[in-house]
């Protein structure tokens, strides 16, 4: 998962600046939804609509020029805030807004974000998934340890992209996010409960703490 500027700005003031650790001790699970689909060809798209590619790689475009997409996909940017023409549409890069706390998390009825208060059984160590101990390894990830249950919902969510953590069960300010980067992203239509299986939720932080 990638921090926010909002989380990046608490730790510094905390390590740095004498300000009090604000850290949550819940944070709150959200899904994070394309709401054009995956790389729609020969399609309509709304502006303000989001996407990702047929291959993922871990990026949201946001149709920036409302149009309709090419028939064959177009090669997508991979720097912040890159664009690219498809047909007659525009997609933007959308990790600088992303890390702005703009995030598009998804609406169904019966959706809400899930609780995962902090604690050692709830999000694994350093040495490796699934442990229940204080970190002693090296790989600087933690991943959660028990699936993530979201409940039913009734009413069509989306294509689900991604996973955001915030500080509050509605609204609040997300601290991290993550884009899926392989496999299949997964549609979720009415009366389906979505899950993140336990270990699939990684946090990692480099050796300059960011």
């Amino acid at each position: 998962m990638l921090d926010t500027q909002y989380k990046i700005n608490k730790k510094i003031d905390n390590e740095y600046r004498g300000q009090s650790n604000a850290f949550p001790a819940t944070r709150y699970a959200g899904l994070i939804v394309a709401s054009a689909g995956q790389s729609p060809r020969s399609t309509a798209v709304a502006l303000n609509a989001y996407t990702v590619p047929a291959a993922l790689n871990g990026r949201m475009y946001k149709c920036t020029t409302a149009g309709t997409t090419g028939s064959g996909e177009p090669a997508w940017p991979t720097t912040a805030g890159g664009t690219v023409t498809d047909g007659t549409a525009v997609w933007t890069e959308q990790t600088t807004a992303l890390q702005a706390g703009t995030i598009p998390e998804g609406s169904a009825t019966g959706y809400a974000r899930v609780a995962i208060t902090s604690s050692l059984a709830n999000w694994a160590g350093t040495q490796g998934a699934g442990t229940t101990v204080a970190s002693t390894g090296t790989s600087g990830q933690i991943s959660n340890n028990n699936a993530i249950a979201f409940a039913q919902v009734t009413t069509s969510l989306g294509l689900v992209v991604g996973v955001g953590m915030w500080d509050a069960s509605t609204s609040g300010n997300c601290w991290e996010f993550a884009i899926q980067s392989s496999g299949t992203p997964t549609n979720i239509t009415a009366n389906i409960s979505p899950n993140v299986a336990a270990g699939a939720l990684v946090i990692g932080y480099s050796l300059n703490g960011q």
